[in-house]
């Protein structure tokens, strides 16, 4: 069978690489120099800086069996130590993020009756609606654990606001472990004993951006550079017109770009798909990579994965990822790269601002919330726009309304980050199920 791809982002080569290996005749069309989409990882100075995710998780068995089918299981590096011990920025200090639940009652990061209100989590009735990632966790550990622990932790992964959230949409596994075991406790408990989990970081020796180049040398010239400006249907399928004026045909077709593009090519064949998928709020983030090349004089404990911050505590940085703590060899010897997030739906200017501007944000942050003590000797700032999406308490209806508009159209498949998870490991889970779905 032949099955056209458009989009050059991990969605996409996973998709393309999957279905090429079960046999079928694929092409994917990506209008991107560099293929991985937002994994770009840049080596400048003697420094590798990821400009879009840092690591992915193993967990999983679809990364697992992506890795090894792409020829880098011995390449992937395991995260340090210290990526276990995360902080939280609260109460004007960094503070420890419990690491597993018998560690939920010995942080700092709880008053005393913070922690007596986590005892009465499993005694919690089971919600029947769809709530905020806020709500969820105040209705079931008390506020003081939404605004201190679960606000910040969701910062780091979606830059967004966990009363804006929701769980069912952004925290699936979460909201599921309510439905199948009455309490969060209970199941993180059962997990741990299980020995079941997401897994820990990995990336590569040259960073994340690794995966898609090697699935994008593995497609060879199966990889078209291109525009996709529309998608037509005909007889034996799809048909994809690039801007350039090439035709690409394919009995299958899966769109894999991001959501705007998305909407567009789908627009004059499913008006009400592409409307959903417009609106899909996103938030913009600005990274800034702050090299030193010797660690003496930082004035930091930096023996840790990085910290959130949460919005209440006067400091525009979002986060920080103490990038050489968790792979040593992302800095010349001795030195140390660490790597601060912000902008978020809470500061989206920002990321509009100049170069000079975000980085000297971010490095006063630094300095407020690790006592660095020194100005880097690198800085490079890099922009994500239009951002991460935002999986508002409306996303399970606009997910709704796209895969009942892409049904009624045989032969068409819609991925990408903006429906169902924004991880690299949920990108291609999802481009393996629909590999295997062909």
């Amino acid at each position: 069978m032949r099955i056209a791809i458009v989009g050059g982002g991990i969605s996409g080569l996973a998709t393309a690489h999957l279905c090429a290996a079960r046999g079928h005749d694929v092409v994917l069309v990506d209008d991107a120099p560099a293929a991985g989409g937002l994994i770009a990882s840049v080596r400048r100075d003697g420094f590798l800086c990821e400009r879009g995710p840092q690591a992915l998780l193993d967990g999983a068995e679809a990364t697992r069996a992506l890795i090894e089918s792409a020829g880098l299981s011995a390449r992937m590096l395991q995260a340090a130590p210290a990526a276990r011990r995360r902080f939280v920025y609260v109460g004007g200090a960094l503070r420890p993020f419990p690491a597993s639940p018998p560690a939920l009652f010995k942080t700092n990061l709880l008053s005393a009756r913070g922690k007596l209100r986590l005892f009465a989590e499993p005694f919690i009735r089971r919600s029947a609606w769809d709530e905020s990632v806020f709500t969820f966790v105040a209705r079931r550990f008390g506020r003081e654990a939404a605004e201190r622990a679960a606000a910040p932790a969701l910062i780091g992964v979606f830059a967004g606001d966990a009363a804006a959230l929701s769980v069912r949409s952004a925290l699936p596994r979460v909201a599921a472990m309510e439905r199948e075991h009455g309490s969060i406790l209970r199941a993180l408990m059962r997990r741990k004993r299980d020995g079941a989990g997401l897994g820990h970081p990995v990336s590569f020796p040259d960073g994340l951006a690794e995966l898609p180049s090697a699935l994008a040398r593995a497609l060879g010239k199966r990889r078209h550079a291109g525009r996709a400006v529309e998608i037509v249907r005909y007889a034996r399928g799809w048909r994809v017109i690039t801007a350039a004026g090439a035709s690409i045909e394919g009995e299958r077709l899966v769109l894999a770009t991001p959501a705007a593009a998305t909407a567009q090519l789908l627009a004059p064949h499913a008006a009400e798909a592409a409307a959903a998928i417009r609106g899909i709020t996103h938030a913009p983030v600005a990274v800034v990579c702050a090299g030193f090349r010797s660690g003496e004089g930082l004035g930091a404990d930096l023996d840790a994965y990085g910290f959130v911050v949460a919005r209440s505590e006067g400091v525009r940085l979002l986060g920080c990822q103490y990038e050489t703590s968790v792979f040593s060899d992302r800095a010349p010897k001795g030195g140390v790269l660490l790597r601060g997030l912000l902008g978020g739906t809470f500061d989206p200017a920002l990321v509009d601002a100049d170069d000079a501007t975000i980085a000297a944000q971010a490095i006063g942050d630094l300095r407020k919330v690790t006592g660095l003590a020194r100005d880097p000797d690198f800085v490079d700032v890099w922009r994500a726009r239009p951002g991460i999406p935002q999986y508002d308490l409306t996303h399970a209806d606009r997910v709704r309304a796209v895969d009942e508009a892409v049904a009624r159209l045989s032969g068409l498949a819609v991925i990408g980050n903006a429906l169902r998870g924004v991880g690299v490991n949920d990108c291609i889970a999802a481009a393996t199920r629909v590999a295997a779905a062909e």
